[in-house]
């Protein structure tokens, strides 16, 4: 390999391995699918800025059942921008499939083993050559290892496939392997975080017979509420299940004060006030808790300030125990209480738009949310007549 090949190849090697610091750095924060976390490579090799790069790479993963079956082709378009096939499915038992369970590094050119270029093309699978562009002049595999393991294929080089691109091949093939295997692994734990979320909320249940559902319900309000304000998705995501914790700090109340007939007297309100406080307490200074504990701490301050435990007033208020505060007197006012009888949901419109002894909406509620609220009206409607 010339000297000018080996700098190239070396800082395509780099640069796969920043992409992949920068993906660690943000795959813990955000949900994703397996291609969000190797587009950017691929877009690198795919030969972006001047960089020699194939025409079109094809990545396949096997399914569980140890066949290679799903994959996709990917290609530059205008230089930067990749678009990418449908999924196509590969017939675990033919040629093609067999050769790619087995691929080690391979760099194949048509005129190394075949009279013409139109015999060659019939080793590739033809919805693999159709979305490759058609005709296919050369080509580099190599296999994808880790916990889903699968092959990936470049095709048609400037001129013919070469050893440099076989090695940055393999470099880009470890990094789709790594990512994969890691993505996997984060997401079971995520999955494990998320449920133990789920139990400590259901901890209220035992003094509430209504609480297991009232925190569904507020959970997708508050999903709802934020997805229509426009707010990113990753903040979508964190607040459909971290407005569950609003009351997690009534488990330090007493059942005789959270399960009282009629109105609680001042003692009695004075420690409901606090559950707010015992919630931030309960949910500590995890930097994954954030949204929750905002939510615990603010989901009863009031726009207008004369809320509590801080009375906190106007964009003081976390935005999170904003939206929770709306999602919340919502499902509190639909519900059945043991002081209170339900109302049906035209009568809550009237409540948030005029207001009742108990709620003044302009001052209570952040007006943005107010309106926000009245435009899904019917999705709050939808979700607790589903989870009633």
């Amino acid at each position: 390999m010339s000297q000018e090949l080996c700098e190239m190849s070396l800082q395509q090697t780099q640069e796969l391995l920043r992409i992949t610091d920068r993906t660690l750095q943000n795959i813990c924060c955000k949900k994703f699918t397996d291609e969000e976390l190797y587009v950017d490579a691929i877009q690198k090799v795919l030969g972006g800025k001047g960089r020699r790069g194939p025409g079109s790479i094809f990545v396949v993963f096997r399914e569980k059942d140890g066949n290679i079956r799903r994959g996709r082709v990917f290609h530059l378009k205008q230089g930067e921008l990749i678009e990418k096939s449908e999924e196509i499915s590969i017939d675990p038992l033919s040629r093609y499939a067999i050769d790619l369970t087995q691929a080690d590094v391979v760099a194949s050119n048509w005129a190394d083993s075949h009279e013409n270029v139109e015999e060659y093309q019939a080793y590739f699978q033809p919805t693999v050559r159709e979305c490759a562009g058609g005709i296919i002049r050369n080509f580099v595999a190599y296999r994808i290892s880790g916990e889903t393991p699968g092959a990936i294929l470049a095709f048609n080089y400037p001129g013919k496939a070469t050893e440099y691109d076989a090695d940055v091949l393999r470099s880009l093939a470890i990094v789709i392997g790594s990512l994969v295997t890691l993505s996997n692994e984060l997401q079971e734990t995520e999955k494990a975080f998320i449920y133990t979320i789920e139990a400590l909320a259901r901890a209220c249940e035992a003094a509430e017979e209504q609480t297991g559902r009232h925190i569904l319900r507020v959970n997708r309000y508050a999903g709802a509420l934020a997805a229509n304000m426009g707010l990113p998705g990753d903040f979508v995501d964190v607040i459909s299940y971290s407005a569950q914790m609003h009351d997690v700090g009534k488990i330090k109340i007493p059942n005789s004060i959270l399960l009282k007939e009629g109105a609680l007297n001042k003692e009695e309100m004075e420690l409901m006030m606090m559950h707010p406080v015992y919630g931030e307490e309960i949910l500590g200074d995890s930097p994954r808790l954030l949204v929750a504990r905002e939510v615990a701490l603010a989901h009863h301050e009031n726009w207008d300030g004369s809320g509590y435990p801080h009375r906190l007033k106007g964009d003081n208020i976390p935005l999170a125990g904003r939206i929770v505060k709306v999602a919340d007197v919502y499902d509190a006012l639909r519900s059945e209480r043991s002081y209170k009888l339900p109302i049906n949901h035209g009568d809550v419109l009237r409540i948030f738009r005029e207001g009742d002894d108990r709620i003044n909406p302009k001052a209570h509620f952040d007006p943005m949310l107010v309106a926000t609220f009245f435009q899904i009206e019917l999705i709050f409607e939808k979700i607790y007549d589903s989870l009633e």
